[in-house]
């Protein structure tokens, strides 16, 4: 397996460091800052800050996905996959969506989305008539 250096650089005390679950998991875990409790209510989409930034190397891209586990509680990652591009070097924010008709409650240090690392391919557009 292709392991690559990805630069993490903390910007709120309770940001958590990405983990995998286990050895062979193609995306890492994404918790909540250890900071309050955050409540979607029914069909709310929230832009929520992780606290951290990346820096991916040139010529990858990281994509944010929803856990399987937050899925079935109704709480999805309303663009997934969200791209991350090399160059993007601000803090990390989820847009999370509660799909339920209920408020969901997000505590801190929860896992609420993964991440996967990707290697880039770009097209080269020919016009033809």
């Amino acid at each position: 397996m292709e392991k690559i250096k990805v630069e993490f650089r903390q910007l709120d005390i309770g940001a958590q460091l990405p983990e995998y679950e286990t050895a062979n998991a193609a995306g890492c875990d994404i918790a909540l800052p250890l900071r309050g409790d955050i409540v979607l209510y029914p069909h709310e989409v929230k832009s929520i800050p992780v606290g951290f930034a990346v820096k991916i190397p040139a010529g990858y891209e990281a994509q944010i996905r929803s856990r399987a586990g937050m899925a079935r509680k109704g709480v999805v990652v309303a663009n997934a996959p969200g791209t991350i591009d090399s160059d993007h070097t601000a803090e990390l924010h989820l847009l999370l969506l509660n799909v339920t008709d209920k408020p969901v409650r997000l505590s801190p240090g929860q896992k609420v989305a993964q991440m996967v690392f990707s290697p880039l391919v770009q097209a080269t557009f020919e016009a033809h008539d």
